[in-house]
């Protein structure tokens, strides 16, 4: 009986000399756009917790010092193709991306026109 193992894992050279890094299951990329996702998700969360309790946008705004503008924008990041999202959070991100340029840029609503956007040179 054969069995396969798949380990994350990469390999880097330090000083010279090949090294094997292992990714844990739970491993996310600590980058600015998976900080954004991740901050994203939460105040996503936060605002429909607020939004049950009778808080409006603007009330939810004041009380955490932020911009509605800013809430809608980083919002916006919930909307990813999830696909997009799980290459964010591995670190598989195009040089061309950062955080401002998502952030301005108005994302495709349809997920595989997400998919060529993202991955344009």
């Amino acid at each position: 009986m054969n069995q396969e193992v798949f380990i994350p894992l990469k390999i880097n050279t330090r000083k010279g000399r090949a090294a094997i890094i292992i990714k844990p299951k739970d491993y996310f990329a600590n980058t600015p756009l998976s900080r954004l996702l991740a901050k994203a998700e939460i105040l996503e969360n936060q605002l429909i917790k607020s939004a049950e309790n009778g808080v409006s946008l603007k009330e939810f705004c004041e009380v955490n010092k932020i911009s509605p503008r800013y809430v809608r924008s980083i919002i916006s990041m919930n909307n990813l193709c999830p696909r997009i999202k799980q290459k964010i959070m591995d670190g598989e991100i195009p040089k061309h991306l950062n955080v401002e340029r998502i952030k301005n840029q108005v994302l495709p609503l349809v997920w595989s026109e997400q998919e060529v956007w993202f991955s344009q040179k």
